[in-house]
């Protein structure tokens, strides 16, 4: 047991030594495992809002598919550009300045004095006092108005002479369902997933709520698969840590007091019966690839499983997709800690007892500091 402590320890400190070329070794290889996956066709992949990056679960499709990055900001665009500069292959990454909505034309922009919390949608005060309580002051307000010219998703994709996208991560403030509907019925039936942030508090519409984008997914052929939760402690006098540490003498992080539920990123996929009856081969690899960004193998290895039973691909086929799924996992998780071993087994439960409830858990495909995930 103790053995088995000291090498779970070694390997996390040397994972933390790894040198710039080691990782991009490791990177390479876990590229080349999706592609296994893909059959090294082409995918795509839409990121609207992406001014902080590519999210950590999204790096798997580094050097796999071709990457929209859209955002209106300039100043974040170019950073993007700097960042994406310094990736292996830089050709797959294309940063596009732009302002979406649902029909495209000059609308208004609502400026709040942080830049990423704008939107196309206006704030109702008289509907969010209650959550008003609960929002940085400095963060939101000012909010100016600001008159800008936009387009609809469709049409950013089509001058870019693509013809589907097969991924879309969408963060943009509440017109999330606005800017989805843009992307036109056809590549809406297309899709294969969607990584959508969903606000549950009243500063937007019902109309483009959580219950207003499952209704539009389903209509569209998807389903929701899991949502990751984040949650904010009401502050006082703007300080989001006033009553844990004032008033019940405890850290900001900590798990005795409860935090209200904000919002939700939530992840859809295609459904299986439909990916199946496109009896299409490419569409069922891109299919798999996006289950294992978000840590769906299990997801990938049925469908290899079903299509074969289908036969919409032979038994050779399918042998060697679920292999290359396994191999995809073994080269993006593998770690010791993580084996199905007894001594593994008895150190989890030993540090399942010594570990804080408010560490940073692991919530399906990124981790999370407490009160999130």
């Amino acid at each position: 047991m103790l053995t088995s402590a000291f090498s779970v320890v070694r390997e996390v400190i040397s994972r933390k030594l790894r040198s710039r070329a080691e990782i991009a070794a490791e990177s390479e290889a876990i590229a080349t495992a999706a592609n296994e996956v893909l059959g090294q066709q082409r995918m795509v992949a839409v990121d609207v809002g992406a001014a902080n990056g590519l999210l950590p679960h999204w790096e798997a499709l580094d050097g796999v598919a071709t990457i929209y990055q859209v955002e209106p900001r300039a100043d974040a665009c170019r950073e993007l550009e700097r960042i994406n500069a310094g990736r292996r292959r830089p050709e797959l990454y294309h940063v596009v300045q732009a302002a979406l909505s649902e029909t495209g034309g000059p609308a208004t922009l609502y400026v709040t004095n942080a830049p990423t919390g704008s939107s196309l949608l206006p704030f109702d005060g008289r509907k969010t006092s209650e959550c008003d309580d609960y929002i940085d002051l400095t963060y939101r307000h000012p909010i100016t108005e600001l008159l800008i010219e936009t387009e609809t998703l469709a049409n950013l994709v089509e001058r870019n002479r693509q013809t589907r996208v097969d991924l879309i991560k969408l963060d943009i403030q509440g017109a999330e369902l606005p800017v989805l509907k843009g992307l036109g019925p056809t590549m809406s039936d297309g899709l294969l997933g969607a990584e959508i942030e969903i606000g549950l508090h009243d500063f937007f519409p019902q109309e483009v709520g959580l219950e207003a984008i499952i209704a539009h997914m389903r209509d569209h052929g998807l389903e929701l698969f899991d949502v990751r939760v984040a949650r904010v402690h009401r502050p006082r006098d703007n300080d989001h840590s006033y009553y844990q540490r004032r008033i019940f003498s405890v850290y900001d992080n900590s798990p005795t007091v409860s935090a209200r539920i904000w919002e939700f990123d939530a992840v859809f996929f295609r459904r299986k019966s439909l990916v199946l009856a496109t009896a299409d081969a490419a569409t069922l690899r891109r299919m798999m690839v996006v289950y294992c960004v978000y840590n769906f193998y299990s997801e990938a290895y049925s469908l290899a499983e079903k299509a074969a039973a289908a036969s919409m691909i032979s038994a050779a086929e399918a042998s060697a997709l679920k292999s290359a799924i396994v191999a995809l996992h073994r080269r993006t998780h593998a770690r010791s800690w993580l084996a199905d071993t007894p001594a593994m087994n008895r150190w989890r439960q030993l540090m399942y007892r010594i570990a804080p409830r408010s560490a940073p858990r692991w919530c399906q495909y990124m981790y999370q500091n407490y009160p999130s995930g």
